[in-house]
């Protein structure tokens, strides 16, 4: 009996398996390791499936033993665990790296990711400089890597040398890689060249719009992100949480309450979902505009509410002198278990100067150390400093500026020259003056205070004497100004 001889495959056969193939191999990328050409052992698998580095370990060494190891997707998913999972090890990453003979280009965008996100993000761009030195070519997600790096160093220099890579490369209308750029260029305070970016890619994707309007909110350039929002909405394009935040965050900055009510409006007729981000960027704005009823409204209607909310309605309550709810609603935090911050007592402290709680404040200034362990900062000092003065308590506030862990700033020995003004204590003042010139020698109010204070107390030498500084200085006061937000 004879066996039946299996007929060779036809040369089409041949040409479609190799097209196949060259088809996976030519849409693969860097973000995904390539499958090794027999299935995947199971160990590969349990490594994905860790929680813990001891859990690794016993998986590497499993590898070793079966000589898994030198597969490139099993050390893959070793080096993915330990450089990217909360739970992993980037030292032990770093020498899992080394240790590959030929690390495929997941590999090292693994490790470049990894490091970005480090505390020290340079460690990727070196990294990267190594991978090419080896030839290994960088694709799309390496760039969105480096350049998440390069925003984290807020380093300029490093974002423009990285965009100069990009054009080598032919990456330069990724959209993946142009929002990363945008961003890159915006945290390291170079809008002009982020919108250069923006601007040169033909078609942008809603992402790349939400980076650009952030940018601008971000570092407080209000109108231009309000500008680009319109535009935006005129491109047909339907603005998403993040993107309304951020112009919520623009209409506070600029006072554009119309604006506001406008997005909040469109919110509505879209039926958006208003979550923690958006309920507190709401109350943000209505309570930055004055609109206190609203911005009370928008917080009580809140599901869900975290530390941030709250913060924001005290300290707009504070702020707009309505001192009394903004305390009534510190006491609802702390019943209903909400953990304040640093943030939440400059809200009550801020409260406790607009009504002149001197003794509260006082017992807010200790209870915040006391029962959270919160240390006061800057502003906490300049709160209390303020309170005392208004108090007329200057000797206090004097010596509380001097016990200090901090570095008293202009802004708090501006505070105690302006209390001593309005008590007319001359002597403080000189010293509170003497500072604010040590820290700002060209800062002429401070004359112009002083100068008022010695001809109330008819000490006209005193006043003839300060002027003659000013004339030979040549100090001017500097006019003040104001924004009206009024109709066309």
């Amino acid at each position: 009996m004879f066996m039946r001889k299996t007929p060779p495959p036809s040369p089409f056969f041949r040409i479609r398996k190799l097209s196949k193939v060259t088809l996976s191999l030519c849409t693969s990328t860097t973000l995904h390791p390539p499958p090794p050409n027999n299935p995947p052992h199971h160990l590969s698998l349990l490594a994905d499936k860790c929680s813990s580095m001891l859990q690794l370990l016993q998986i590497h060494a499993q590898m070793i033993v079966s000589a898994r190891i030198h597969d490139n997707y099993a050390a893959s998913r070793l080096l993915s665990f330990s450089a990217l999972s909360d739970s992993g090890d980037l030292n032990y990453a770093i020498k899992l790296f080394v240790s590959i003979q030929d690390p495929n280009s997941f590999m090292w965008n693994t490790l470049i990711r990894a490091h970005a996100s480090s505390p020290n993000p340079r460690q990727a761009l070196f990294l990267y400089v190594k991978m090419r030195r080896l030839c290994v070519l960088p694709g799309k997600h390496t760039f969105a890597f480096l350049i998440k790096a390069c925003s984290n160093l807020r380093s300029l220099e490093s974002s423009k040398q990285v965009h100069a890579h990009v054009f080598k490369f032919g990456l330069d209308l990724d959209l993946h890689v142009v929002n990363g750029l945008v961003r890159g260029y915006s945290v390291a305070s170079n809008l002009k060249d982020a919108r250069q970016v923006f601007d040169q890619v033909p078609e942008r994707n809603l992402s790349i719009w939400t980076t650009m309007i952030c940018g601008y909110a971000q570092a407080h350039v209000a109108d231009d992100a309000l500008v680009l929002f319109d535009q935006m909405i005129v491109g047909q394009f339907e603005p998403n949480s993040v993107t309304l935040a951020s112009v919520l965050s623009a209409c506070a900055q600029s006072g554009c309450l119309d604006l506001g009510e406008r997005v909040h409006l469109y919110m509505g007729q879209k039926g958006i979902e208003v979550g923690v981000i958006l309920g507190t960027a709401l109350v943000h704005m209505y309570a930055k505009n004055g609109a206190i009823f609203m911005a009370k409204k928008c917080f009580h209607s809140m599901p869900k509410r975290n530390t941030a909310t709250w913060n924001t309605m005290i300290c707009g309550l504070a702020a707009h002198g309505h001192a009394k709810e903004a305390l009534d609603l510190f006491q609802e935090l702390e019943k209903e278990k909400v953990v304040p911050n640093d943030i939440t007592f400059v809200g009550v402290l801020s409260a406790c100067c607009h009504a002149g709680l001197l003794d509260f404040g006082r017992e807010i200034f200790d209870y915040m150390k006391r029962v959270y362990g919160i240390e006061p900062k800057l502003e906490h000092y300049g709160c209390m400093v303020d309170l005392l003065g208004r108090g007329g308590r200057l000797v206090e506030a004097e010596e509380l500026i001097t016990r200090m862990a901090w570095k008293a700033d202009v802004m708090i020995w501006g505070a105690l020259l302006g209390a001593c003004k309005n008590h007319g204590n001359i002597e403080i003042a000189k010293r509170a003056a003497k500072e604010i010139l040590i820290l700002d020698p060209h800062n002429h109010g401070v004359y112009v205070v002083l100068s008022n204070m010695y001809a109330e107390a008819g000490r006209w030498d005193d006043v003839s004497r300060l002027r003659k500084v000013m004339k030979q200085g040549s100090l001017k006061k500097t006019p003040g100004w104001s924004l009206v937000d009024g109709d066309d």
